[in-house]
């Protein structure tokens, strides 16, 4: 099976990809694997984030089989969306500690508030192939518990809707 593990920065991917790799699930870190077969296209310089060659991504994710974790993961060819949510306003305390500046941390945050990266996946899988984890007020070994439980079956996500959020900006 080919699990995409997803979510804007900040929403916990990193940490619960290392549990769930120690609970012995395969995990391919897309920005590792760009890097390491040179896959890299350049540099976003208003985003100062990577380019990455999503063609042979595909190509590497329809060759194995695992969770595939990057902020775009969603964007391949996979078989289950798992997107990891955080309440936007600790997603910007999250992303202030990291040493984000303000113009990088307000479009995460807004991306998070608009549900950018489900709507996109939703778009290109279908809803019912799409999964959310509100990892807000979860200790990283319970979210990595409630993306198990949607990889075996066991449970839907919990959709996650931040309206109130975006209504409390105007």
């Amino acid at each position: 099976m080919k699990i995409a593990l997803t979510g804007t920065p900040g929403t916990g991917k990193s940490t619960i990809s290392r549990i769930l790799e120690k609970r012995g699930f395969r995990v391919h870190r897309l920005d590792e694997v760009a890097r390491e077969r040179a896959w890299i296209l350049g540099v976003d310089e208003e985003r100062g984030s990577l380019i990455v060659d999503l063609e042979r991504l595909g190509e590497y994710v329809r060759e194995n089989e695992g969770i595939f974790v990057a902020h775009y993961s969603h964007l391949l060819p996979v078989d289950l969306v798992i997107v990891l949510r955080t309440h936007p306003e600790v997603l910007r305390r999250r992303l202030e500690a990291r040493g984000f500046d303000e113009a990088k941390i307000r479009e995460n945050v807004e991306a998070e508030a608009m549900s950018l990266i489900t709507s996109e996946a939703i778009e290109l899988h279908g809803r019912e192939r799409v999964q959310e984890v509100d990892t807000t007020n979860l200790d990283p070994a319970t979210a990595a518990d409630e993306v198990v439980a949607i990889i075996k079956g066991r449970r839907p996500g919990a959709w996650v809707d931040w309206t109130e959020v975006i209504l409390g900006w105007y």
